[in-house]
């Protein structure tokens, strides 16, 4: 077998959680918004992110810089990090109680907010940048960034708009074995386009009102197919670490850290860069990361459907979420229901950014999808994170987005 696809599946293995207990993580992006004017932060200047990471640092045990810049902030059980548009991130550290991993969130996101406030700017959770246009806002000062970009202008349409107008929520989620990790993989893929149009959350794109569906899904999809396309064999009975880490193999790297610096590679795949650069394990966790299908495995699958949403609604879905896959016989039960089909997981995608709320979604209309998800999920969870789960009533009751609740 080839030595990297072995590392890879050792790796993936080492993720398992023997002792089955059942963590999440959280990821959450936001926008950095002139309160006056709704404009970007910028990287650069004393009202810059650059300058407002800086004075974060005191606030963090450990800071990551590149080319003297703080780019990252690290906590035991909190990260913030810059994506290449100036969108911050806060990630969480998992935990099993939401109640924990949204206390942790809160309070670092209140901390960002206090230092906002006297520059003058908000932090704004949307799916896709609600004022100005891609085009108007520089990458920050991050040399990969600055390689994919040049990348993606010739592998899709939609690069630029991704690096630097998108920002969502991720949900990670643990698996107890192969075959566990397998099974919660393929379900976590057929729920993908429901969970994305659950928490769709965009109001505009390029400075224009936005009416359609699953706009992020959209950018994704048209940034390069090889990168953000399944993995081919999905639903075969073989299906497994070795499988996904084949097709991790065949991607264009796009570019590979030396040190502390980075190499361009446009044109070798992972497999030639294992055998180039080798397998260290910070290497491969490279590798990983640039891979962007709309569920990641790393040692946890990374559910990467939900558009970045306000502080209760991203509760609300980190509880549907652990609701379906912390109990091992809900998700295959939920599995054995649902076709074993790629083509499906893109027929629902397509009928839901035509039809909306009177779409399709393998056999079903989608409302009745959405509150069957509800159920499954509340039957798995204490009495506190079960309430939260009433937040979505109303938006499927009404047939309405985050977007239309809030403004309602």
């Amino acid at each position: 077998m080839n030595t990297g696809i072995e590392k890879l599946k050792e790796f993936f293995e080492a993720g398992s959680k023997e002792d089955e207990s059942f963590n999440i993580g959280l990821e959450v992006e936001h926008f950095v918004l002139n309160k006056e004017n709704h404009k970007t932060m910028l990287f650069d200047g004393e009202q810059g992110i650059g300058s407002l990471m800086e004075e974060m640092a005191s606030d963090y045990p450990e800071k990551h810089m590149e080319d003297g810049a703080v780019i990252s902030l690290e906590s035991d059980d909190i990260l913030i990090t810059l994506e290449p548009g100036c969108q911050l991130e806060i990630s969480t550290a998992p935990f099993s109680s939401i109640d924990k991993i949204m206390h942790f969130y809160h309070e670092a996101k209140e901390q960002i907010e206090k230092r906002l406030a006297p520059m003058g700017y908000f932090l704004s959770t949307e799916g896709y940048l609600p004022y100005g246009k891609a085009e108007d806002i520089p990458l920050i000062a991050k040399e990969r960034y600055h390689c994919m970009d040049a990348y993606f202008k010739n592998s899709g349409i939609y690069g630029k708009n991704m690096m630097r107008a998108t920002a969502a929520c991720h949900v990670s989620i643990d698996y107890f074995d192969e075959e566990d990790f397998a099974d919660k993989y393929r379900l976590a893929w057929l729920l993908n386009p429901i969970f994305a149009f659950l928490t769709e959350n965009v109001t505009r794109f390029e400075d224009v009102p936005f009416k359609g569906h699953l706009l992020r899904d959209t950018i994704w999809q048209g940034v390069d197919n090889a990168r953000t396309s399944l993995c081919p064999d999905l639903f075969e009975e073989s299906f497994g670490f070795e499988s996904y880490a084949r097709w991790l193999m065949t991607i264009p790297v796009i570019v590979v850290n030396e040190g502390d610096t980075y190499k361009y590679e446009p044109e070798k795949t992972i497999e030639e860069c294992f055998e180039e650069y080798g397998d260290s394990e910070a290497l491969l966790r490279h590798y990983l990361s640039m891979a962007f299908p709309d569920v990641r495995l790393k040692q946890f699958i990374e559910i990467r459907s939900a558009d970045s949403m306000p502080e209760e609604y991203v509760k609300a879905y980190c509880c549907l979420v652990k609701g379906i896959f912390c109990n091992q016989e809900t998700v295959v039960n939920m599995l054995s229901l649902l076709p074993q089909d790629i083509q499906a997981i893109n027929q629902a995608k397509d009928n839901l950014k035509k039809d909306g709320f009177q779409a399709s979604v393998y056999g079903q209309n989608i409302r009745l999808m959405l509150l069957w998800l509800l159920r499954e999920s509340a039957a798995n969870l204490p009495d506190d994170e079960k309430a939260a789960l009433a937040l979505w009533e109303p938006l499927i009751d009404n047939e309405i987005s985050i977007q239309g609740a809030i403004q309602k």
